[in-house]
């Protein structure tokens, strides 16, 4: 009883470490590729890659029936389309901050969708996030608003709130027993069906170098199927807010690698607001995990 949620700890922080290179690959895939080209790309991949599960594994394909299935896809792949514009609008280390705000939002979408006590520490949370946020977006300067980096951190704070929607109705969904192969199969190629015709009919360049195709290929198999098998392994075991506190992993991998890969470092008003965000993670934190402490009590 007590190896499984170890082993599922551990397979979270792999798929945390493993989301935290897609912030560097996703800027330097964006950087010699369409955004949109890219976002497909990569989704074409994920879902090729996902085809051995469908001959080897016994499918349910009643699974695509669920109106829920498809509607949590389109969320998946808006937010993957919303991030990679983004990136050409913003840093990686950004990105990393904006749209790992996701557990805060996640912590209020799950008191409102899943009917969990929504407390003082949860607003706490909120209002330091979103302070963090908006230093962020405005460098501290109003007269910043409208400015192009404004419009990468809006973009890639919106990924996270879709990918926030994400996490808590596929914790919904999966309490209904789907299988995870099965979920998550689906998920992958319903993503597909999403990005890849909105991404080829969006991309203005469709050229496309080595690196790209590389850069592709890994976002694809190992930041796209590799990843999300692992995590909703844990969604399902742990569940929305506790899967998302242990995921903090990805914030710090994806900040590490942006500052040895891309050498970003952030300024001064970045770092105030990154450490609101950080401060707000921790709150929420301290909610999901006395809940998670009461559950295995009880």
């Amino acid at each position: 009883m007590v190896e499984a949620p170890r082993r599922t700890r551990a397979l979270l922080l792999l798929a945390g470490m493993i989301w935290g290179t897609s912030f560097v690959a996703g800027k330097l895939g964006v950087e010699g590729t369409d955004p949109y080209l890219f976002s497909a790309m990569r989704s074409l991949v994920s879902a090729i890659s996902i085809l051995p599960v469908l001959l080897l594994y016994k499918f349910d394909y009643s699974i695509f029936r669920s109106k829920a299935v498809w509607g949590i896809a389109f969320l998946n792949a808006a937010g993957l389309l919303l991030q990679n514009v983004g990136l050409t609008y913003t840093t990686a280390s950004n990105t990393v901050l904006l749209v790992d705000i996701n557990v805060v939002i996640v912590a209020v979408l799950a008191a409102i969708i899943l009917k969990e006590r929504l407390n003082r520490r949860t607003v706490a949370g909120l209002v330091l996030g979103m302070s963090g946020v908006v230093l962020i977006a405005t460098k501290g300067d109003i007269s910043n608003l409208g400015g192009g980096s404004l419009i990468g951190d809006m973009l890639v704070f919106t990924a996270g709130v879709a990918w926030a929607m994400y996490i808590v109705f596929t914790t919904k969904e999966l309490r209904k027993g789907y299988e995870l192969v099965h979920f998550t199969s689906a998920m992958i190629l319903l993503t597909a069906v999403f990005a890849v015709p909105i991404g080829l009919f969006m991309a203005a360049d469709r050229s496309v170098g080595a690196g790209g195709i590389s850069l592709a290929l890994y976002s694809g198999l190992f930041c796209t199927t590799v990843a999300f098998m692992l995590y909703n392994v844990g969604l399902k075991s742990l569940g929305a807010t506790t899967t998302s506190i242990i995921l903090l992993v990805e914030m710090v991998f994806g900040l590490f690698f942006s500052f040895l890969l891309l050498g970003e470092r952030p300024d001064t008003i970045t770092i105030m607001g990154g450490s609101l965000i950080l401060l707000a993670i921790v709150v929420i934190s301290f909610k999901g995990l006395e809940r998670s402490r009461l559950k295995r009590r009880a």
